[in-house]
C-alpha cells in the first residue's frame, strides 16, 4: 500500500526526473520537448502540499475548525475529475 507521503514524493521526484530529461542534450530533442511541454502545466510543491493540507484537513475533524476554514478558503483548485474542459 502506498502511503500519502511516499506519493507526495513520487510527484516531487516524477518533476525532478521531468526537468533533467528536458535539459539532457544527450536525448532526442522530441523527447526533451515532450518533457518540458508536461511540464508547462505539472504542478509545483507549493501546490502539492496545498493539496495535501486540504486532504489533511477533510479528513482530521480533530484539527481546530479555523485552521482547517482558512486551509479551504485559501486552496485553489488543482485537480479535477475529467480530462475535457468543463468550460
Amino acid at each position: 500500500m502506498t502511503l500519502p507521503y511516499e506519493r507526495t514524493r513520487a510527484i516531487l521526484k516524477t518533476e525532478e526526473f521531468l526537468r533533467e530529461l528536458s535539459r539532457h542534450s544527450g536525448l532526442p530533442q522530441d523527447i526533451r520537448s515532450y518533457a518540458k511541454s508536461l511540464l508547462r502545466h505539472y504542478p509545483s510543491a507549493d501546490q502539492i502540499f496545498s493539496l495535501g493540507r486540504l486532504e489533511e484537513c477533510l479528513v482530521n475533524e480533530a484539527l481546530e475548525d479555523e485552521y482547517r476554514r482558512r486551509v479551504i478558503a485559501f486552496h485553489q483548485p488543482l485537480l479535477c475529475s475529467s480530462l475535457e474542459s468543463t468550460r
